[in-house]
């Protein structure tokens, strides 16, 4: 793995002078948009969270959703105040630790000042800023995105010396720097928990670390037994306390956030094998995840061109107009970003499968052709143009023993050819755009990468597609795919690429700067060995520059 990382350091140093120039227009860029400062960032009184242990809102033009926890339950409604006026909160658990606010009809691009209280109005934290998006025909100038993937996991004992998980101080000081660059919006791309259940069970490689782990937490979870059942409640919110809360905190209290779902959030891997077929999730584990979401992160906001009968609309208990899985991030005519959970609903019906529900295929041909906003962003949780061999990939390469390469020599157990034929269609939409260039940010991949689609299958496309890993907030050692896998991410051999960065194995973060001519993507990378004292003053590995249109 050493000698990968080197070449991939070598391959960055040896940039071509073309791209020693996109490097110094995109830190220019960065620089307009307002490098971090230290002094500012510490300058200041430390915001005093009080009585919350975390909170992480959204928003978008006229609404906030907010989901926060407490220290201890709490015996009365708790009150949000927005500019002085009181919204209930919701109990959102059993114990009432766990409450969400949901405040509608607001003016769009407004800052408001927040605060949580008790039901006699007493302060139970510090006041906060919080704004909303510009209005859907607004003509924003700019807009800075965090961007990453995997930032769950808990950072146990080594296993021979190596990590699973990144260790969460590390992580946490990952984050601060992504959030010292005052994003506008964060993007959490999937595999905000791991906590594998059937797949620890039925694999001899995880009992050692289940062994390890699963006690920290109270033991198994019984799944004979929903998560919120006295039996595994606490088992349950000391997992995701640990892994979603321990990161977050009240970081996010100014910054509307999307946290998108993939594999492990349903609290299993992607598997096909004799033992076990993950895929689509059971009803277990896709309760598990509502779940999780109920109580930590929001849903997605309504969207006039989301159409409202998309799975995952209007589950019980959620609120009114939200999605779970299927999301839009509209700023103004800026940008539309489309969030979409690839595993959720993925059927095995042979030529006829699909990977999306056909509703939602038809909603992201539509939003992706409409092209009524200056950018256009596809964020699915299962990533295009890249396979690591395993099932939950668009593509059917496999890992060939014998080579120690992606083949496609013999069949991959359970891939589904009706996966690659809505892949088809989908880039297909894509790169037919005529206004602006067709754009992917992704998750689920343990890498940070940055290429240009030429060609997928015997599909031409009509101009290339831009993809984007954007990094991996929590891996460690033993999770990256040429540790778990014996192969690291490349590009499927059905898609033609023209790689700009190789798939590197290090954990990071993109910003993207967004202007109404082009994007900028500055792509930023770390992993021990490196000093932990390196994070807080890293420049990005890659600025990578997307024209608005060529």
């Amino acid at each position: 793995m050493e000698q990968n990382e080197s070449a991939n350091a070598a391959r960055v140093a040896d940039l071509s002078r073309r791209e020693f120039l996109e490097l110094g227009v995109g830190a220019a860029a960065l620089g307009m948009f307002g490098w971090p400062h230290a002094a500012a960032a510490q300058s200041g009184k430390t915001w005093n969270q009080g009585a919350l242990v975390h909170i992480i809102p959204t928003a978008s033009h006229n609404r906030f959703l907010i989901k926060a926890s407490f220290k201890t339950p709490l015996t009365a409604v708790p009150r949000l105040l927005v500019n002085g006026k009181p919204h209930k909160g919701e109990q959102t658990d059993p114990a009432g630790r766990f409450w969400r606010f949901d405040v509608p009809s607001l003016q769009p691009a407004t800052q408001y000042e927040l605060r949580v209280t008790d039901r006699h109005g007493i302060p139970l934290c510090d006041a906060w800023p919080l704004t909303t998006f510009p209005a859907p025909d607004a003509a924003p100038e700019r807009l800075r995105i965090l961007a990453y993937t995997c930032a769950g996991g808990y950072d146990g004992p080594r296993i021979n010396g190596k990590s699973i998980f990144l260790d969460m101080e590390a992580r946490r000081q990952l984050l601060a720097r992504g959030m010292s660059f005052q994003p506008d919006v964060m993007i959490a791309n999937g595999d905000h928990v791991y906590y594998d259940i059937e797949t620890a069970l039925s694999k001899p490689r995880l009992k050692q670390y289940q062994e390890m782990v699963w006690p920290k937490f109270g033991g198994p979870l019984d799944i004979s037994l929903p998560m919120l059942h006295p039996r595994n409640a606490s088992i349950f919110t000391s997992v995701c306390d640990y892994q979603i809360s321990g990161l977050y905190g009240t970081t996010l209290r100014s910054t509307p956030s999307f946290f998108l779902t993939d594999d492990h959030d349903t609290f299993e891997n992607d598997e096909f094998d004799d033992l076990l077929a993950t895929l689509p999730p059971e009803s277990y584990g896709t309760l598990g995840a509502e779940q999780t979401q109920r109580l930590y992160y929001p849903e997605f906001l309504p969207d006039p061109n989301r159409p409202g009968w998309l799975p995952g609309a209007d589950k019980a208990g959620a609120p009114a107009g939200t999605n779970i899985c299927f999301g839009t991030l509209r700023y103004g005519k800026l940008l539309e970003t489309v969030l979409y959970d690839c595993r959720r609903y993925v059927d095995y019906k042979g030529k006829h499968a699909k990977v999306l529900p056909r509703w939602v295929e038809d909603w992201l041909i539509a939003r992706t052709r409409a092209e009524d906003t200056a950018h256009f962003l596809h964020a699915p949780s299962l990533p295009f143009a890249y396979s690591s061999g395993k099932l939950g990939d668009w593509y059917p390469d496999r890992l060939d023993d014998a080579t120690g390469r992606l083949s496609l020599n013999k069949v991959k157990a359970g891939w589904q050819q009706g996966w690659f034929d809505q892949h088809q269609r989908l880039m297909q939409a894509l790169a037919s755009q005529s206004k602006r260039a067709p754009v992917i940010i992704q998750g689920d991949f343990h890498a940070t990468a940055v290429g240009r689609m030429m060609r997928s299958g015997d599909l031409s496309l009509s101009q290339p597609l831009h993809v984007v890993m954007t990094g991996t907030m929590g891996t460690g050692d033993l999770a990256f795919p040429s540790s778990v896998r014996r192969i690291e991410s490349r590009p499927s051999q059905l898609v033609n690429m023209e790689q700009t960065l190789e798939p590197m194995e290090k954990n990071g973060f993109t910003i993207i700067d967004v202007t109404p001519d082009k994007l900028i993507f500055s792509l930023f990378t770390w992993r021990p060995p490196q000093s932990t004292a390196e994070i807080d003053t890293m420049k990005p590995t890659l600025v990578y520059e997307v024209p608005r249109k060529a």
